[in-house]
């Protein structure tokens, strides 16, 4: 339980007569006893048009204008009140907080170092995509009192963003899994994405740790400023992957997730849950059990088919660690069905041409391009042969005409594509 007075005290605003709440909402539909509501102004609805349905719940509300009664806190801001409040649940934590961020990953990496760190302590993280500046102080708001160690998934997509989500988590060990060409529009070079993904090393407890790829001078600049115990996963790193064992342990790597660039997510997992104390072969074994989430490297199999889902996001360099780990990891004939990678700026024909380029180095005997920058590549650039798609729907009738019984499908695109319903039509279908 949380006190309204003690958060009325932090904001800055008067207190209302004293409340305990245990959770805190955003949704006005979650509200009922012990409920702390933010009145967010969204794009849809104005949370403040909920307020008193909130308060004859049992809720409380903290809203940016007056006029309600009750156990209720007035602020100027309430998306900056509860970035505020976030900092203010970090103030109470004297457990370890790890911070995870990167190009691509994080997801994965994050889930990957609560399994191994579940293994000895109580592990909080990040639910689905709270990991922006909405999700990630209510992920510190509403992590259980009884935690022992929380770990935080922090995204971005502009320079500045890390900062900010940096100040209210205030990580005492920061990794990164990579930084690549994700959302470059946004920052016109990879450098300056590097120097935004190093935010979150100058936010990190002094004192603390920082697991950061190798190779990576920025990072290691950073971390050096900082005064931050460093180690470094990768080729030349302090650990690394070595024909499919997690080194320097020595540890046989079999994952339910396929490829290679997960095998590393997972050795920087364990790197890190090694510094917080857990075994690396306990960590390892925690891993292997764990399970892809939907669009994030899922492989089900339908009647005449197998499907890896990665429709959740893409970007240049998960593509093609997607593409390299479906022909290791099987049989053909393959196909592949891509979705346009959005937020890339002056690089995105580029890109899209070096994405359908591995395609065709790899022998797909099916290609499916949804999106107009995939089909501009495809038609300036290359030799490949491929089946272009208005939308979705569109790619499923040609999967559904044109894939052989037998074929492995790689979906993956941008979010926005909404490739994921196509999967959702797979799985319900079964074709």
């Amino acid at each position: 339980m949380r006190s309204l007075i003690s958060l009325a005290a932090r904001l800055g605003c008067p207190a209302p007569v004293e409340y305990n709440f245990s959770n805190v909402i955003i949704d006005s539909r979650e509200a009922g006893s012990e409920a702390l509501f933010f009145a967010l102004q969204g794009r849809n609805a104005d949370g403040h048009e909920f307020v008193v349905d909130v308060l004859g719940a049992g809720g409380a509300a903290v809203v940016s204008r007056d006029g309600f009664t009750g156990a209720v806190l007035e602020v100027d801001s309430v998306e900056e009140a509860l970035m505020e409040a976030g900092a203010w649940a970090r103030d109470c934590i004297g457990y370890p907080v790890v911070g995870i961020t990167g190009s691509s990953g994080k997801t994965t990496t994050r889930k990957m170092l609560a399994a191994a760190l579940s293994t000895k302590y109580r592990t909080w993280q990040t639910k689905g995509n709270l990991n922006n500046h909405l999700g990630l102080p209510l992920t510190l708001l509403n992590t259980p009192l009884d935690t022992e160690i929380l770990v935080l998934e922090l995204g971005m997509n502009h320079p500045g963003e890390l900062l900010q989500l940096g100040w209210a988590a205030r990580p005492n060990l920061s990794l990164i899994t990579n930084a690549g060409m994700a959302h470059i529009e946004n920052f016109g070079t990879r450098e300056k994405i590097v120097l935004a993904k190093a935010e979150i090393l100058s936010c990190t407890e002094k004192g603390g740790i920082a697991v950061i790829p190798a190779g990576e001078k920025i990072f290691m600049e950073e971390a050096e400023l900082r005064g931050l115990e460093i180690i470094t996963h990768g080729s030349g790193g302090d650990c690394f992957l070595e024909n499919g064992r997690a080194m320097p342990w020595g540890i046989d790597l079999s994952l339910l997730y396929d490829g290679e660039h997960n095998m590393k997510n997972a050795v920087a997992a364990i790197a890190a849950a090694q510094r917080l104390g857990v075994d690396p072969v306990d960590s390892a074994e925690a891993i292997s059990k764990l399970s892809p989430g939907a669009g994030r490297g899922e492989l089900f199999h339908t009647v005449d088919y197998t499907v890896i889902d990665e429709s959740y996001n893409a970007n240049p360099e998960s593509t093609a660690a997607c593409l390299k780990s479906a022909v290791q990891f099987n049989e053909k004939p393959l196909v592949a069905v891509l979705g346009d990678m959005l937020e890339l700026g002056d690089s995105s024909l580029q890109s899209h041409r070096e994405v359908l380029r591995q395609v065709e180095e790899y022998g797909f005997e099916l290609v499916v391009l949804v999106g107009e920058w995939f089909r501009a590549a495809a038609e300036s650039s290359t030799g490949l042969k491929f089946i272009p798609a208005a939308d979705w729907k569109e790619a499923l009738t040609v999967v559904k005409e044109s894939a052989k019984p037998g074929s492995t499908i790689l979906v993956k695109g941008s979010n926005s594509m909404k490739l994921g319903l196509l999967i959702r039509e797979l799985k319900r279908e079964g074709i």
